[in-house]
């Protein structure tokens, strides 16, 4: 799911269970038959029957336990026999459960018929009727646990027990019920209502199914997969249909995208149903509850459709183990975002993605989720944050320059075969990717997974020597800490080698230490050294690159730095680097220097020039404060030499913000200042 109210879960109280938190390990659930009658729109009540069919988990067990969340449990029913020492208090559901009845059965059925208006979460989700749609979305953001069947039906709610389900939802003549699954059939009532029967072969948890009830309108389509033909099924009100068919004109792509990268699309159908939803959307299997107001005839939330198509494999059909997985489900569908686009719109495009989400993680997550995180092991209330979403991406961004293309989506499409309709663990997640591969994974899930914050990865000089025919180059790569606490292994880092013909030249190099050393030999002189120009490596930077074949400005996204050339009769390299982290080497008697970031403009020119840079400075965002007219901008060639007032033109925005001119620009390390 995607929603618009991350901020809000640092801020609600969780609603937890006082229950033996084992119960649900009890049983083990088969399939549900959902039966209810959704048509009392003015009292906002559903009323109906669900049937559990069940099988004890261990062999001596008294109990049987469901949940079922706020609604009036009218009778329970047990081998056909009503049980009448049930007890419920409104969350849990306890029945008697006799072992000698349920010998030679292969399952227990047990009968619940229930009544009375569903509720939503504190914080997102639930079940929800407006005039004219009622429609479950089955997380709790909230909720403990997370999983939020039981607002609707009886269950056993969690992401590991995993059942087939019917669903038989009698509505008004004139309005659809739309469910998981595929419509079995559908029948008119001689009480005017009607009937619709879904079946949903394939297990999946209780919180990915779904009900929407509304007078809706239906938009047919195929989608020729990689081994069927698939329906696509848009489920939208009436006077949104033109929209719907323009906002989801990528839709086949997307679903070409994710066949491509993840293997087939194992579900029935593609489902989408519009409902008045204003905090997102909800990846309910073949039935996505899809916000209204994304079908606004735009391609401007196209990516949340994607996102929401995605979990049919990163959620739906591998479900992460436990809360503290949630990456798996969410970090995952957000990287799909960038892959859709990547494929409908090309490279540069994927890395621009890409680049504003790795923005978001460094200058935003901590702040959401009160403190930097691993993407493993949230706690339960920053399972829908930041970290799991943005950072999560940011993980699988950087797994895939680790193991490269290749290596990289057959290893995801065999790990999403191999626990196909069942649950893994992070854990469970790096065995698989490892053992797919071939590649030793230990290492890359010590620094990017299970560890928080980032690593810091710089080039601090290189040298470059000729022995003999070929030149010999020394690197000295180093690794800062960024709100952590050791080093990576065996970090892979790509550096760039820049000829005199400013072509690239890239190797790749191991960093494990503080401080390492990488030779290079060439038949060339390398003129410069680059350090991941292509962005593969989500450490505390952010950073892109442009070549130059003429005079022009240009704005290097979210490095907050812009460059102009005013002459350039040649050709030039430029890299913009906003690093995350204090500058090393910083102690200054004048001056106190920024300890949140500083900028690394990397550069090499091949003809004449004159150029002048800017940077945007927020003196509130480097914790200072004073205000704009009071800041100044240092300079220093390399790490090596001691910070320099720099002289700048101001552009004065408001009090904290401004730019900053430097008119007579040169490549090196730049940092926002105040007097002491």
């Amino acid at each position: 799911m995607k929603s618009n109210l991350i901020i809000i879960l640092i801020l609600v109280t969780t609603i937890s269970f006082s229950q033996n938190k084992n119960f649900r390990e009890n049983i083990d659930v088969f399939h549900y038959s959902i039966n209810l009658k959704i048509t009392d729109f003015d009292n906002k009540e559903i009323s109906g029957n669900t049937v559990v069919q069940l099988s004890p988990a261990k062999k001596k067990i008294s109990e049987i336990k469901l949940e079922l969340l706020k609604l009036k449990v009218d009778s329970v029913f047990m081998f056909n026999e009503k049980i009448l020492d049930f007890k419920y208090d409104g969350k849990i559901i306890t029945i008697p459960y006799n072992i000698k009845k349920s010998e030679g059965q292969c399952c227990t059925k047990v009968n619940i018929y229930y009544h009375g208006k569903p509720i939503q979460d504190l914080a997102w989700g639930g079940f929800f009727f407006s005039d004219s749609t009622a429609y479950n979305i089955g997380v709790g953001m909230a909720a403990k646990p997370h999983a939020f069947g039981r607002v609707w039906f009886p269950c056993s709610d969690s992401f590991t027990d995993k059942a087939t389900y019917d669903f038989n939802i009698t509505v008004p003549r004139d309005y659809k019920a739309v469910c998981s699954g595929k419509l079995k059939n559908k029948q008119k009532n001689t009480d005017g209502t009607k009937t619709y029967f879904w079946i949903l072969k394939q297990e999946v948890p209780t919180y990915i199914v779904s009900v929407a009830v509304a007078k809706y309108a239906i938009i047919e389509d195929l989608y020729k997969g990689i081994k069927r033909e698939i329906p696509i099924n848009l489920f939208v009100y009436p006077e949104d249909s033109a929209n719907a068919v323009y906002s989801f004109q990528n839709l086949k792509k997307a679903m070409a995208t994710f066949e491509k990268k993840y293997g087939e699309y194992v579900w029935d159908r593609v489902g989408y149903v519009e409902v008045p939803f204003n905090s997102g959307a909800m990846e309910h299997v073949c039935n996505i509850a899809y916000p209204e107001y994304a079908v606004d005839s735009t391609l401007f939330r196209e990516t949340l459709m994607a996102h929401e198509l995605s979990h049919h494999w990163f959620g739906n059909l591998v479900t992460c183990k436990t809360s503290a997985d949630m990456w798996l489900n969410e970090g995952w569908a957000s990287y799909s975002e960038a892959l859709f686009k990547e494929e409908v719109y090309g490279k540069k495009a994927y890395k621009d993605y890409v680049r504003e989400n790795h923005a978001k993680v460094l200058t935003q997550a901590h702040i959401v989720d009160n403190g930097y995180r691993a993407v493993s092991g949230v706690p339960h209330e920053y399972t829908y944050g930041k970290t799991v979403y943005d950072k999560g991406a940011d993980v699988a961004h950087t797994l895939r320059g680790y193991m490269g293309d290749s290596l990289f989506f057959s290893s995801l499409t065999q790990y999403l075969k191999a626990f196909a309709y069942s649950s893994a663990s992070s854990y469970d997640f790096r065995g698989a990717m490892h053992g797919f591969s071939g590649i030793n994974l230990t290492d890359f899930f010590e620094t990017w997974v299970f560890e928080k914050g980032f690593p810091h990865f710089s080039i601090s000089h290189f040298s470059t020597k000729k022995t003999k025919n070929e030149y010999q180059t020394k690197v000295v790569l180093k690794q800062r800490l960024k709100e952590r606490e050791f080093y990576s292994k065996n970090s892979f880092v790509d550096l760039a080698f820049i000829d005199t013909n400013l072509n690239i030249h890239t190797k790749k190099a191991i960093v494990s230490k503080p401080d390492t050393v990488f030779y290079y030999f060439s038949d060339f002189k390398p003129i410069a050294v680059f350090l991941d120009l292509e962005e593969k490596n989500s450490d505390a930077t952010i950073d892109n690159y442009k070549i130059f074949n003429d005079t022009m400005s240009y704005d290097f996204p979210y490095t907050d730095f812009s460059i102009k050339y005013t002459k350039l009769n040649g050709k030039a390299i430029v890299q913009s680097i906003l690093n995350i982290i204090e500058p090393e080497n910083n102690k200054n008697e004048k001056y106190k220097l920024s300890k949140v970031q500083y900028w690394n403009i990397k550069g090499i020119i091949k003809g004449k020039y004159s150029m002048e840079g800017s940077f945007f400075v927020s003196l509130e965002e480097n914790n200072f404060t004073e205000f704009f007219d009071e800041a100044v901008l240092l300079y220093r060639p390399d790490i090596y030499t001691d910070f320099k007032e720099v002289k700048t033109e101001k552009i004065e925005y408001n009090e904290f913000d401004g730019l900053m001119i430097v008119k007579d620009f040169k490549f090196g390390q730049y940092v926002l200042a105040v007097e002491k």
